[in-house]
C-alpha cells in the first residue's frame, strides 16, 4: 500500500504515515492553480477504490510514483487550472451505488467511468474536500448544504464544524480534506480530539468500529485529503 500527502503536512504527520505504508509521494505543485490548494491530492486526483483518473497537468513525479509502483490511472480531460470551475473538476466522490458533485463541474472521463451510478447533485464543489464516505450509509461533512441534501435522502450523516480545522490562506478549511481512510482505519492529518467536534467524532467512528489514527499531536489540517493506493 502507498500513500499520497501534501507536502504542507507537518513533518510528524509525514513520519508517521509512513509506518503504515511501503511508501509516501509528498505532493506539491507550483504555479498550476491556487496556493491554497496548491498541495492537495483531491484537486488533481480522482479515486473510488483502485480506480484513479488524474488531471493531466498533475506533477511529472506523481506520474513516475505511479509507473514505478506499477498503480493503473487514467487521465482526465481537463487540465486544472486557477479558480472554482478550473479546480474542482476532480474533487468528487463515489460509492459503488452514487457519484456526489456539483454538475457541470465534473471532468468527463469520470463521469463515463461511473455512467451507471446515480449522480447526487450537491450545493459545493469541492466535494471529496468536504464530504467523506466512512461505509454503508454513513457520512461525515463540514458542510451543512451537503448534509442536508444526505438527510433528505435518507443517509445517516455527521455534521462537523469546519472551525479550527487549519488550510493555508484561507479562515478554515475542510473535515475530508483533512483525512485519509484505508478500510476500518481512519488516518487524520492531525489530532481529532484538539477540535471542539473532536470528541463526539471519535466516539461516533468508534460505534462503527473505525481504528483512528492521529498522525500529529496539532490541530487537524486541510491538506487536500490522504489517498491510499
Amino acid at each position: 500500500m502507498f500513500a499520497i500527502i501534501d507536502s504542507r503536512s507537518s513533518m510528524q504527520a509525514i513520519k508517521n504515515l509512513r509506518k503504515y505504508v511501503t511508501d509516501v509521494y509528498i505532493f506539491h505543485t507550483d504555479g498550476i492553480t491556487d496556493n491554497s490548494i496548491s498541495g492537495h491530492p483531491d484537486i488533481f486526483i480522482y479515486q473510488y477504490k483502485n480506480r484513479l483518473v488524474v488531471a493531466p497537468n498533475a506533477p511529472v513525479g506523481l506520474f513516475l510514483f505511479f509507473d514505478s509502483h506499477n498503480i493503473t490511472y487514467l487521465k482526465g480531460e481537463r487540465d486544472v487550472g486557477y479558480g472554482l470551475h478550473n479546480s474542482v473538476q476532480y474533487n468528487c466522490l463515489s460509492t459503488s451505488e452514487f457519484l456526489f458533485h456539483k454538475s457541470e463541474f465534473t471532468d468527463s472521463t469520470i463521469l463515463e467511468i461511473n455512467k451507471d451510478k446515480e449522480f447526487i447533485q450537491l450545493p459545493q464543489a469541492y466535494t471529496r474536500c468536504s464530504l467523506v464516505h466512512l461505509c454503508e450509509n454513513n457520512y461525515l461533512t463540514s458542510d451543512r448544504g451537503i448534509e442536508n441534501v444526505l438527510l433528505k435522502k435518507g443517509f445517516s450523516c455527521f455534521y462537523f464544524n469546519p472551525e479550527q480545522i487549519i488550510i493555508k490562506d484561507h479562515k478554515n478549511g475542510f473535515i475530508g480534506g483533512a483525512i485519509g481512510i484505508f478500510g476500518k482505519r481512519i488516518f487524520f492529518n492531525g489530532k481529532v480530539e484538539l477540535h471542539a467536534d473532536g470528541r463526539r467524532l471519535k466516539e461516533y467512528l468508534l460505534e462503527l468500529d473505525f481504528e483512528i489514527v492521529d498522525l500529529s499531536d496539532k490541530f487537524l489540517y486541510d491538506g487536500g485529503c490522504i489517498f491510499f493506493v
